[in-house]
């Protein structure tokens, strides 16, 4: 079996080229606002999410991180908003011609877990 793997700079790159779109969404700006989010520890969470997702380990942690993500977005997730939020995802993946088995790979996990999380 082939190792998939990403580079930690392509991770770090990923999530702060994210945010950045994430960021020019009124509704995130808004959400983020109001919540009082610490936007430098969102992106490391994410960073360390995206890089277990890509980890060999991952699919022995499937349930473990599907009651993390529902833990930490306890919140109800409209499938609208999840819909913006995934195609910024995939969008930002796209730019940065990222390996097409990594990208493959992260489109179907975050897809299953976003499945779990919206309303």
């Amino acid at each position: 079996m082939m190792t998939i793997s990403l580079e930690q700079e392509q991770v770090n790159e990923l999530v702060d080229r994210f945010y950045d779109k994430l960021l020019k969404d009124t509704y995130y700006i808004n959400m983020f606002n109001e919540r009082n989010t610490d936007i430098e520890m969102l992106k490391s969470r994410q960073r360390a999410f995206i890089n277990r997702l890509v980890s060999d380990e991952s699919a022995l942690e499937e349930g473990k991180q599907v009651s993390q993500v529902k833990e930490r977005h306890s919140f109800q997730i409209a499938p609208e908003r999840a819909a913006v939020w995934f195609g910024k995802l995939k969008e930002t993946m796209e730019e940065m011609d990222l390996d097409v088995r990594v990208r493959e790979l992260l489109i179907e996990k975050v897809d299953f877990l976003l499945n779990k999380i919206v309303k």
